[in-house]
Order: C-alpha cells, then sequence, then structure tokens
C-alpha cells in the first residue's frame, strides 16, 4: 500500500505536526507512506517537496494574492481565511505518482486550489485539522455567529457587522461546484469535527471516521519532576500551571483573555494562591505585563521534542482555555507526559479529557468553574494523577494504534469503485 500525505510544510503549525505524526507512525507499521510539500524544513527523506523552488514561488505569490482579495472583506471572524483560488501544482503530480491513495491534510495557503483538489484522480482521504475543508473561506466558524456551512451561506447569515464582498460565500459556491461529484473519505481527529461536517451542506453525506491524532510515546512521555525543573531554571516549591500555543497570549480564540481571570481568582485563594505559579510557552514576555496575581515565567517558543517533553513534565497542570478547538496536540503531548489537562468543554477536548483522572473540563467562557476546576486539579496531583493520564495517553494516541486504524480505513476504501 502506498500512500502519499499532503499538508503545505511538515512542521510548522499544529496541523503539521499532526499530519507528520501521522506519516511517520504509518511508516513504522510498514506502509510506504511519504510525504509531500510546499515547504520542506525538516531533514527527513520521507518528506519531499516535489515541485521543488518552482513550487514555492507559485505557493507564495499565490498566497500573497489572496490576501490581498480578502482584504476586499471585513468580517467579525478573524481566523485565518483562504480563497483556495491559486494552488502550487501538486494535483499533476500526484496523478503521475504511484500512489494508491492520497491523504489530504492542511492544503491552503496555496499548496492546492479548490480545481486542483478536484482533478486529483486517485482516492482521496481528507484528515480534517479545522472548518475549511466543509466551509467557505473561513478556517473556523465565528464563534458567535450562525453556522453559515449548515445553509450553504445564504445572505440570511451573514452577520449584520460583515460588510464588503461575501468571499466565504463565494469560495462555498466554488467548492460545492467543483467537488459536486467527488467522494472525500473524511477523517476527523475529533467527534465534533465529525459531527460538524456532517451537519454542514457541502459534506454532510461523505463517509467519516474519527481517528485521534497520534504521538510517538517514545519521545514523549514523563521525566522526572525535579530534573524537568532543574534544568529549566522552576522552582522546586511550586505548584506550576502551563499554558502555551501558537500566539498563546495574542489570538483570542485561544482564550488567553479568559484564563487572565481565572488565575487571578487563583491567587485570591488562599490554599492556591501562596504556592502557584504560571508557566507560558509560545510566547515572549510582554512589555507591559499583566498583573495575574501569580510569579509568571515566560519560556518563549520550541520547536524540539525533548525540550516540550521537559515544559510537560515540570508542570503540575497543563491548561488550555480555548473557545475553539479542534484535537489539539499540546493536550495530546501533555497527557503523554503525564500532566493532567484544564479545558472548556468545547470541541475536540472531551474526547481527551474524558473523566477526571486526565483532568477536568469547564463550562465554555466560565471564568470562575475555569479556575475551580484549575485548583481541584491542583488539588490531586501527584503519582497516581500522572500514571493515570499516562496510560489514557498509551491506549489512546499511540502513533502506531492510530495508524492502524488508518491503515484500515485504507484498506477498506481501496477496496470500493473510484468517485
Amino acid at each position: 500500500m502506498k500512500v502519499i500525505h499532503v499538508n503545505s510544510t511538515a512542521h510548522d503549525g499544529g496541523a503539521a505536526r499532526a499530519a507528520h505524526r501521522i506519516h511517520l507512525g504509518q511508516r513504522k507499521i510498514g506502509i510506504d507512506s511519504r510525504m509531500a510539500v510546499i515547504h520542506k524544513k525538516l531533514d527527513d527523506p520521507s518528506v519531499i517537496a516535489p515541485l521543488g523552488m518552482t513550487g514555492r514561488v507559485r505557493a507564495v505569490l499565490g498566497g500573497r494574492a489572496e490576501a490581498k482579495i480578502l482584504s476586499r472583506q471585513r468580517s467579525a471572524n478573524t481566523v485565518f481565511h483562504s480563497l483556495g483560488l491559486f494552488g502550487a501544482g501538486l494535483a499533476r503530480w500526484l496523478n503521475a505518482s504511484d500512489a494508491d491513495l492520497v491523504n489530504l491534510h492542511w492544503v491552503a495557503a496555496a499548496t492546492l486550489s479548490i480545481g486542483e483538489i478536484a482533478a486529483i484522480r486517485k482516492p482521496i482521504v481528507w484528515t480534517m485539522h479545522d472548518m475549511w475543508p466543509f466551509s467557505g473561506a473561513e478556517h473556523y466558524e465565528d464563534i458567535a455567529g450562525r453556522p453559515r456551512a449548515n445553509d450553504g451561506y445564504t445572505p440570511a447569515s451573514r452577520a449584520a457587522t460583515d460588510s464588503g464582498p461575501d468571499l466565504d460565500a463565494w469560495v462555498f459556491r466554488r467548492k460545492r461546484r467543483a467537488w459536486g461529484g467527488k467522494t472525500f473519505h473524511l477523517a476527523s481527529p475529533s467527534r465534533w469535527l465529525a459531527e460538524r461536517a456532517k451537519a454542514s451542506l457541502l459534506f454532510s453525506r461523505m463517509p467519516c471516521r474519527v481517528i485521534s491524532n497520534g504521538i510517538d510515546l517514545d519521545l514523549y512521555k514523563p521525566l522526572d519532576r525535579r530534573e524537568a525543573r532543574r534544568a529549566l531554571n522552576l522552582p522546586q516549591d511550586k505548584r506550576l500551571v502551563l499554558f502555551g500555543a501558537m500566539a498563546s497570549t495574542t489570538d483570542r480564540r485561544k482564550g488567553f483573555h479568559l484564563l487572565v481571570p481565572a488565575l487571578q481568582a487563583l491567587a485570591r485563594d488562599p490554599d492556591c494562591g501562596p504556592r502557584t505559579e504560571l508557566l507560558v510557552f509560545g510566547a515572549r514576555a510582554p512589555k507591559e505585563p499583566i498583573d495575574l496575581g501569580l510569579p509568571v515565567h515566560y519560556l518563549g517558543q520550541f520547536g524540539d521534542d525533548l525540550a516540550m517533553a521537559l515544559i510537560y513534565s515540570a508542570a503540575d497542570v497543563f491548561v488550555a482555555p480555548s473557545l475553539q478547538d479542534n484535537l489539539p496536540n499540546t493536550l495530546v503531548e501533555a497527557l503523554a507526559c503525564g500532566t493532567p489537562c484544564v479545558a472548556f468543554e468545547i470541541g475536540g477536548m472531551p474526547d481527551l479529557v474524558r473523566d477526571e483522572s486526565c483532568g477536568a473540563l469547564a463550562p465554555a467562557g466560565d471564568v470562575d468553574a475555569l479556575a475551580r476546576a484549575i485548583a481541584a486539579v491542583l488539588a490531586r496531583t501527584g503519582d497516581r494523577a500522572r500514571a493515570a493520564c499516562r496510560q489514557s495517553a498509551e491506549a489512546r494516541f499511540a502513533d502506531t494504534e492510530v495508524a492502524r486504524q488508518y491503515r484500515a480505513y485504507y484498506q477498506e476504501i481501496l477496496k470500493q469503485p473510484l468517485n
């Protein structure tokens, strides 16, 4: 079985890392898997950039052109948008390859255009890392608005505050025309995203299977807490709350603005405040620090797996206050390192934190409940809690087990006639 995974890159961003881990896990169990990207930054011979410099230039120029066009639309939804108007030329290469099946991942940033996706003549599995495959131009729907993907982007569902051309609706119509006769075999890392795809007008008929993101449990594993803290120059006698994400303190979807009052409430708790400090990775210390009532250690950005395992192992609890998310790598990594997690009960979080042995969930947007959940997890932190988190990760997120689930899906698909 020969499979080609397609993603814009193999390293930058959560979708890229998840896609690369899926690809590597499949190679471990004997699948002839390759990963085709536009921008190659990893020293991995199984990851190829088949279009070379020409593809990179086309993608960069296409991305710039899309950004210019998108600037005409004024929308309350500030998440990343992609028109799918330009592509780097990968469809022709994919069709000429010896692959039995193509597994798409995050193909925005002019990696594949809507038309190029339609032109792929091999069976397609599409691992959905966000909502773009079945939405308009947006990668996540507006939290406060109506789910426009469900009604086909009618004028009535557009936010009253939006202005300019409705590019989201335009992209949706282009997808519907181009993909009308195609079948995509969807893989969703979370039950939530699978349900959103099923409710959408575009993908309601598409077959879909929920398969978690995988992780190398030999890389992400519990390390000695005292040694981890010593290596990072962190206090040994404090309970450490960890928060981190790409653009962790500036992306409102990541919920830092809700974590702030929750931590301030925690700081006022006489049982928690004096003994608790905060760790933040993915962001530098701001020029004007926010008064959280707790000492804060800004760790900066890390891309090394060992460094990340150290950070997770040093913490007592990992907090993800996202208001919208699929199946974040950060929680998978934290659990694999034996660190319990606290999050809002949104998106794929219930798939990760299934019971109190793995942490706690708070009602979406409820700051007081988030503070109470952090305090409760801190109160029961210890070796037993860490062991339970690790066992949960071993049972659900091992990259080889995820790979076997994909292989079974691929085998079913390859028995079917191509549509």
